[in-house]
């Protein structure tokens, strides 16, 4: 029986002909979504899904949202395109982590998960084919 195929945003998108930059983009999604998965317990298709879920669901999920924005310059309306939502929810989502910054452990925490992301993904990256 052939496995069957798994059908995210990442799959979807590659499936197509994209330019490097699009290509880029959704390597960097796809990244701090497996950070998010590891920090906070949480899959990735809860992440991306559509319910709002617990309370750490939702911080996970605006903890994507805020690190993709501020870490990578993603737009609003990339990283909703990438998780379902609309734009409006992501810079809410953004707006909440930012608040939470004003504690110091969260504050801390955030950066150095902020740096570790950037400095892992090289912007001068190439794609081999």
């Amino acid at each position: 029986m052939p496995a069957r195929s798994v059908n995210t945003p990442l799959t979807r998108a590659l499936d197509s002909a994209y330019e490097e930059a699009d290509i880029q983009r959704l390597a960097q999604l796809s990244l701090v979504l497996s950070f998010v998965h590891r920090a906070y317990g949480v899959a990735p298709v809860y992440v991306l899904g559509p319910s709002r879920g617990s309370r750490k669901l939702s911080q996970a999920r605006q903890t994507f949202q805020y690190l993709s924005h501020v870490g990578f310059g993603q737009s609003f309306t990339d990283i909703a395109a990438f998780s379902n939502r609309d734009r409006t929810s992501v810079a809410h989502g953004c707006s909440q982590i930012e608040d939470r910054r004003d504690a110091r452990h969260f504050d801390r925490a955030l950066y150095f998960a902020e740096l570790a992301l950037t400095q892992s993904f090289d912007a001068n990256w190439e794609i081999r084919q």
